[in-house]
């Protein structure tokens, strides 16, 4: 647990060497990325936090919007605590976060390995209207049906990243934790419309970034993908064969190839 005057973030520490930071999706914690890190810890020092209203995380203050720049900031406090990290990895809503974090600057990154990453914000950026309309739409309804009272709306929101009908294929236990957790994804959901990118920003992002989704995603993943990595300096995009949204657990070998191939240490 790493305690700063402002703020509180808890973290799993596996390994040694060069640090990778890995941050977990909504809603979730640290543990997502066990397997992942199990596999980075012979060469890499992998730290991965909680974030904010997560794991052992608290929740932003009462006064404070639940929004990435303040998931940024608590990732930021946890790279002054363990040093710089040779790549930053961040799934699904943590790739929205790992990318602010590297947009904002406020400390050094060596390379961003962005699994699936949520990032509507980018297909407006791009020009890719209807497609954001139409995702935005879907998303508002579901924000407003989990703050009605509504937990099991979370059964939209899964089924629009993993396919229809996944969610009830799955384990009760595993869709009474997504029916609990279902009012803080939803504010994570609305956080991801809080962000504001711009071309000359991403121009501007200098680091190695890694664009990595499934073959059997929705389209909208797709088109998040190609508008990231076509407007940053220096991408790639990858594509794993018979994957979908939950690529960090059934492609456990490959997500910890990808993020060591394009680790590397930060520029200062």
């Amino acid at each position: 647990m790493l305690v700063t005057d402002d703020r509180q973030v808890s973290y799993q520490e596996y390994g040694s060497g060069p640090v990778a930071l890995l941050i977990h999706g909504s809603p979730g914690d640290a543990k997502a990325w066990a397997r992942v890190a199990e596999r980075l810890a012979d060469r890499y020092r992998v730290i991965a936090p909680d974030l904010p209203g997560h794991g052992g995380t608290p929740s932003p203050p009462a006064d404070r919007e639940s929004d990435i720049g303040y998931a940024s900031e608590s990732i930021e406090a946890v790279v002054r605590h363990v040093g710089a990290p040779a790549v930053v990895a961040g799934h699904s809503y943590g790739g929205v976060v790992a990318l602010a974090v590297a947009l904002r600057g406020e400390v050094p990154v060596g390379a961003l390995a962005l699994f699936e990453p949520v990032a509507l914000e980018a297909l407006r950026m791009a020009g890719d209207l209807d497609a954001y309309t139409w995702a935005k739409d879907v998303f508002e309804d579901y924000i407003a049906r989990v703050e009605g009272g509504d937990d099991g709306a979370v059964r939209g929101m899964i089924d629009f990243w993993f396919g229809d009908g996944t969610f009830g294929r799955m384990p009760q236990a595993l869709t009474a934790y997504f029916r609990k957790e279902a009012r803080s994804n939803s504010k994570d959901v609305r956080a991801t419309f809080r962000v504001s990118y711009s071309p000359d920003a991403f121009r501007r992002l200098e680091v190695p970034t890694a664009v990595i989704v499934g073959d059997r995603s929705p389209d909208i993943t797709h088109r998040i993908a190609r508008a990231i990595v076509a407007h940053v300096r220096s991408g790639s995009l990858t594509t794993l064969d018979n994957a979908d949204h939950a690529l960090t657990a059934t492609h456990v070998d490959a997500v910890a190839q990808a993020v060591a191939a394009i680790a590397r240490p930060p520029e200062r």
